[in-house]
């Protein structure tokens, strides 16, 4: 009996004081106990370095939205509601948004219908609005539609530079504030806003070319001048 307690006790030191060396502990026993300490050590180490990977990126993650809030507050603290139709809005894309836009063929080159050529398009090119800042005048802006169907269905005034002209629908690319034009109906004893598929950016860049050159009728007067 007196043997068993000593025995007891032994093992009773060796847990509750890992570190510090049992009494009568032979080789064997202090190479396990070694390896154990290694091996709790290992796993407090990578605890660790999970933890504070975990926390780096949470913190990471709070910074880029509190930096991402503040660009869409200074954008839209500056909006020139008053200087743009009733029917359209300002808006803010804070990450690419694909677009669609219809321009003329003239002479092998892309340009703007309502323009002409003094405004021209090239694939890969990036286009800003020559005048205003943050939010160009609506007239300095470029219009586009946010489906194919949309910009080809686009009907345009009397009176433009290239009107009767070869088309071709292009697939542009555009970030940053813009235009969007609305109309305003009620619904359910409520007014509400609903976007018609035009928008007018302040930058783009071309990204493809999305149909061959076509005309404004299917009758083709160039072709079919009787007709």
């Amino acid at each position: 009996t007196r043997a068993r307690a000593s025995r007891l006790y032994r093992m009773t030191t060796r847990t509750a004081h890992p570190g510090r060396l049992a009494p009568h502990e032979d080789d064997y026993s202090t190479m396990r106990r070694l390896n154990s300490e290694a091996r709790l050590a290992v796993v407090a180490r990578v605890v660790a370095r999970t933890e504070v990977a975990e926390t780096t990126r949470r913190l990471k993650h709070e910074v880029a939205t509190q930096i991402a809030q503040i660009v869409d507050d200074r954008a839209f603290s500056t909006r020139p509601t008053f200087q743009i139709p009733n029917n359209w809005r300002c808006v803010h894309f804070p990450t690419p948004r694909v677009l669609f836009k219809v321009v003329a063929c003239v002479d092998n080159k892309f340009v703007s219908i309502f323009a002409g050529v003094n405004t021209t398009y090239e694939i890969g090119k990036t286009y800003v609005a020559r005048r205003g800042s943050q939010w160009p005048p609506l007239d300095e802006c470029f219009f586009a539609f946010n489906t194919s169907a949309g910009a080809l269905q686009a009907g345009f005034p009397t009176g433009l530079l290239a009107k009767k002209h070869p088309r071709v629908l292009l697939k542009i690319e555009t970030k940053g504030n813009a235009y969007e034009c609305c109309e305003h109906g009620r619904q359910n004893a409520h007014a509400h806003a609903k976007a018609t598929g035009k928008t007018a950016v302040t930058q783009f860049k071309v990204t493809r070319i999305m149909t061959d050159a076509f005309r404004e009728s299917a009758l083709d007067k160039l072709r079919f001048g009787g007709v």
